[in-house]
């Protein structure tokens, strides 16, 4: 049987715990310093006996583990690691799926490598939910075979890139330069659009040039991950932009972004938005409370 802890208990180690949970040849268990806060611990630890997760009080409790998941903000990758490694075991694969550039995962692998236990590192291609256990992961290490093995085993969806660190978040990265960037360029355009009134008119000739999307529903999604998610994605960006700089490229697009990702996250969470929203709530504020930012 396969013990699984996973270090961060937010959506996305919930979403891939849910797809395992009830699986005879795991046993889960999680780690979250939000465990011991009185103000939320009470409904992330129903959330965890609703996916058959142990919570651990202390992450020593992970010394148990045959494989361990880091699922934390960027900006935690290396402490997580340095936490961590004194309670590996020699048999423990720490997978960082960590949303981090290849000389962060680096500063992790290091961390590990002062204890027993070996370091895969992970790169997560797609939002968690709704494919749960088997969102596309990229992993790359010595043991990074193995663990696809054992982990695909179970219902996940490991592919093997390489055997040095770096490999994995390397793709991740250079992609995010794609992904997040079409979400910059939707919220300067749309709020561009509502400052000259003509949100809606941008929105057809959009869908005009490029008629495979839904444009409006894209706006939704992109919108409501910037509202959700905003300052991890502006370290993924950073990340990003310090992977292509390590190539001897100049980010420019990639530091953009960062800087109006984080305008907009900012404008939007300062008006109480719901995701329901959509762009429709999303935009008119972006366009009034970012006019100095863009």
């Amino acid at each position: 049987m396969t013990t699984i802890a996973f270090i961060g208990f937010g959506e996305a180690a919930q979403s891939i715990a849910g797809g395992l949970a009830g699986r005879n040849a795991a046993r889960l268990a999680a780690y979250d310093l939000r465990f011991a806060d009185p103000a939320v611990s009470a409904g992330l630890r129903e959330r965890a006996a609703q996916r058959g997760v142990e919570p651990l009080g202390d992450i020593a409790g992970i010394a148990a583990a045959d494989v361990i998941l880091s699922l934390v903000v960027g900006s935690a990758t290396r402490a997580v690691a340095a936490s961590a490694a004194p309670h590996l075991s020699d048999r423990a694969i720490f997978i960082d799926l960590n949303s981090v550039g290849p000389d962060t995962k680096a500063l992790a692998a290091g961390e590990i490598a002062t204890g027993r236990g070996s370091f895969v590192e992970g790169a997560v291609m797609a939002r968690v939910p709704p494919y749960a256990e088997k969102v596309p992961i990229l992993v790359a290490g010595a043991r990074a075979g193995e663990a696809a093995e054992r982990l695909n085993a179970l219902g996940m969806n490991l592919e093997v890139v390489g055997d040095v660190p770096g490999q994995a978040s390397s793709l991740k990265m250079i992609r995010s330069v794609m992904i997040k960037g079409v979400e910059a360029l939707l919220i300067e355009a749309l709020s561009s659009a509502e400052r000259a009134g003509v949100t809606e008119r941008i929105l057809d000739s959009v869908q005009e040039t490029f008629p495979g999307l839904d444009w409006r529903q894209v706006a939704d999604y992109y919108l409501s991950r910037t509202f959700e998610h905003g300052a991890r994605r502006v370290t993924e960006m950073t990340e990003a932009a310090e992977t292509i700089e390590s190539l001897g490229l100049e980010a420019s697009m990639s530091r953009a972004a960062c800087r109006t990702i984080a305008a907009a996250h900012a404008a939007m969470k300062d008006q109480g938005l719901a995701v329901a929203d959509g762009y429709r709530g999303f935009v008119p504020v972006m366009a009034r409370r970012m006019a100095k930012d863009l």
